[in-house]
């Protein structure tokens, strides 16, 4: 397919520019200056990272796709699934199933946005399981004669590595706040996460 390369390049640079302005009503909403963010954001390491489930193989209800996690980065941004099976927990421990819009876009926010809000906004821990919903659409694929390949288009976006992750103007002045998130480079932060995570050796 060589038209993959510009189709995920315009893809991603349209997600990113999403996160972008929802970066900036953030910070004016949190009484923050407009750019609190995202001049922390120029030049960084934001990754395009499609992932896909063959549904034909992994289709049996209670498969985990995608198990219980938050993101370590600033926001995730992706668009509708073809298959449903994403779900959130909210801060009152609910497990909620998520169900976008056509046409419209998921934010979810990571560590790094609970770090410099110091921890006003949680980073959003989720999973993708198979359930009856997704099993009901798998077969309609399938009658249909669609593919089913569970495709996510997700746009990863971070802080610059060498900024520091440290709680914004007046998340600061919050009890304990400082104490639990110090200041601490972007990229240290990362590789703190890969390697509790064990996706990088110490």
């Amino acid at each position: 397919m060589p038209e993959w390369s510009s189709i995920m390049d315009s893809w991603g640079s349209k997600l990113l520019e999403a996160v972008q302005t929802v970066s900036t009503m953030a910070a004016l909403g949190f009484e923050l200056e407009a750019d609190a963010f995202t001049k922390l954001m120029q030049q960084g390491p934001h990754l395009l990272a499609p992932t896909g489930s063959d549904l034909n193989i992994h289709g049996q209800k209670g498969t985990v796709l995608a198990g219980f996690h938050y993101d370590l980065n600033f926001i995730t941004i992706h668009g509708k699934s073809r298959f449903p099976g994403l779900h959130v927990w909210l801060a009152d421990g609910r497990r909620l199933p998520v169900a976008i819009p056509p046409g419209c876009l998921l934010c979810q926010a990571g560590k790094q946005l609970e770090w410099m809000t110091g921890g006003h906004v949680k980073a959003g821990m989720h999973e993708v399981i198979v359930t009856d919903a997704t099993v009901s659409a798998i077969t309609a694929a399938k009658a249909a004669g669609r593919c089913c390949w569970r495709v996510s288009s997700t746009v990863f976006s971070h802080i610059t590595s060498d900024q520091v992750l440290q709680p914004l103007g007046h998340f600061g002045a919050a009890a304990g706040a400082a104490e639990k998130y110090p200041p601490t480079a972007a990229g240290l932060q990362v590789q703190r996460e890969l390697e509790a995570i064990r996706l990088k050796r110490q």
